[in-house]
């Protein structure tokens, strides 16, 4: 009998759930989006009970469309959020999630509470906005009485878990992303948690994800239509199980994301951080002993996202009406202008931006703007923004020995040829193309099977079930082309870096 396993991806913007073979192959798919609140400047929260709303659907819409018998369900979910959570598993507070820039207020507090970059070498974290610690060092000033009689401090997958199995349970990997893991020992970091005032009792139980938890309840196992056997496997972050979906699992072949956020990933056998106190790049886990070196961007997909909603009507009443995805109405526009937009710059950090630089303060900017400019050089600028960034974060990572000889892609953003050429360019690299672009969920798939003993390691896993369906090779005259205005863009935002911050002191 054949084996299925149905992975998971409680992603930021979306649920994501799909049935995948042992062979790599999809057999449904189904995305929910999940909104995104902004209630005040600064803010970016989302609602557990639409997490896991959103979550157990997409499982059911999945398990009805691919209509297959799973053994497994595996989880991938995104890093970084934080929410309190009552005794009684009630939302105290929204989930707090890596867009949400307001903690960044207390940053000056835990860089004079110990050294950052000693809390960077143990936690493979810089000192950042986005991360769990600095939000707990937040909430313990601004809502003194909710911290305190607090009951769990969770992420989005843990609080599914607790719903599901009446207990948080979390993988390492994405308690890696939170700054609160002790990235060498695996195990909650002392020194952080000594920072943000807490004990282990108010997190949630810390697990390998890369192993089988337990068998899933009935009152789940019946509402989806489960066989009782089925087992739930945690899986890991959405970034770690990318880097598997990709098969970016040895040195040399770096990840590289386009999603909401985006992302640049090699992969190490040993915690390695930056050689360099900037500390221009993290360091999270995967699972199997596994090390996931790399840097993360807040604006690259949703800057897209952004544009859709606030310019795009025509392109999303056309996709409407002719079943295209409006995304690709608009990269379609943006392949008519040339490389570099004929010199029109976005720096498109409209929700602060975290590496290679550590600026919460950093707006979107549009420079050199002319008459001759249209709706297609702006949508082609913030596609090469992004991938500017990303560049700026992998340059960092080669300096410490971290060089890449291929990029494979994946997000939404790795369905774009224009976007994947744009990729080549940039980085100077062969840009390998998925046949499943869902890389996360085929990444917890992988794991899934593994778990199950389907295969023997994760190693085996990837080379069964991931498949290059297109390179992208780089153009010499694009690529001299990007040079220049990559170097110009850095210059730009070091040009502006101080009037950031004093934009920001604006009444």
């Amino acid at each position: 009998m054949d084996t299925y396993v149905l992975a998971v991806d409680i992603g930021t913007s979306n649920v994501k759930a799909g049935v995948f073979s042992a062979g790599g192959d999809l057999a449904s798919l189904v995305r929910i989006e999940i909104p995104i609140y902004y209630p005040e400047p600064g803010a970016g929260v989302q609602r557990l009970s639409e997490i896991y709303d959103s979550t157990l659907r997409a499982c059911e819409l999945a398990l009805k469309q691919a209509g297959k018998d799973v053994d497994a369900l595996s989880f991938s979910a995104q890093m970084h959020g934080l929410a309190i959570v009552g005794e009684n598993g009630e939302e105290i507070t929204p989930l707090i999630t890596y867009l949400d820039t307001r903690p960044a207020s207390v940053l000056r507090s835990i860089e004079l509470k110990t050294d950052p970059y000693r809390l960077y070498v143990e936690t493979g974290c810089p000192p950042r906005f986005i991360y769990p610690l600095t939000k707990l060092v937040w909430l313990s000033q601004l809502s003194p009485d909710k911290f305190r009689n607090a009951r769990w401090f969770l992420s989005a997958k843990d609080y599914v878990m607790l719903k599901i199995l009446g207990e948080p349970y979390i993988d390492k990997s994405v308690v890696s992303g939170s700054q609160l893991l002790d990235i060498g020992r695996l195990k909650w970091s002392s020194l952080a948690l000594e920072i943000a005032g807490i004990s282990e009792s108010k997190l949630p139980v810390l697990c390998d994800g890369e192993r089988v938890l337990c068998s899933i309840p009935e009152h789940i196992s019946s509402r989806l239509g489960l066989k009782s056997k089925t087992q739930i496997v945690l899986g890991a972050s959405d970034g770690a199980l990318h880097s598997v979906g990709v098969g970016a699992i040895r040195r040399g072949t770096l990840a590289l994301n386009i999603g909401t956020s985006g992302a640049v990933r090699s992969v190490s056998d040993y915690p390695l951080v930056d050689r360099d106190r900037a500390m221009r790049f993290f360091c999270y886990y995967i699972g199997y002993g596994l090390r996931l070196p790399g840097g993360a961007v807040n604006n690259a997909g949703i800057g897209l996202r952004w544009f859709r909603d606030e310019f795009g009507h025509v392109e999303t009443s056309v996709a409407k009406l002719t079943g295209k995805d409006p995304y690709n109405i608009l990269t379609e526009e943006a392949e008519q202008v040339n490389p570099a937009s004929d010199n029109l710059i976005i720096l498109p950090f409209l929700s602060g931006e975290r590496f290679p630089m550590n600026n919460p303060y950093a707006k979107g900017v549009v420079f050199g703007l002319t008459l001759r400019h249209g709706k297609a050089h702006f949508i082609r600028a913030l596609m090469e923004g992004c991938l500017y960034t990303l560049k700026w974060i992998y340059d960092s990572m080669a300096e410490n020995g971290l060089e890449g000889l291929s990029i494979r892609t994946g997000g939404g953003g790795s369905r774009s040829p224009l976007w994947r050429q744009i990729q080549a360019d940039i980085f100077n690299l062969p840009v390998e193309m998925l046949a499943v672009e869902e890389a996360s969920l085929l990444g917890a798939a992988a794991m899934g099977f593994v778990a199950l003993g389907v295969y023997r390691d994760i190693g085996e896993a990837v080379d069964k079930m991931v498949k290059i369906v297109d390179v992208k090779y780089p153009n010499p005259k694009n690529h001299s082309k990007y040079v220049k205005t990559y170097s110009f863009y850095k210059k730009l935002y070091y040009t502006l870096e101080k009037l950031y911050l004093e934009h920001s002191q604006i009444d």
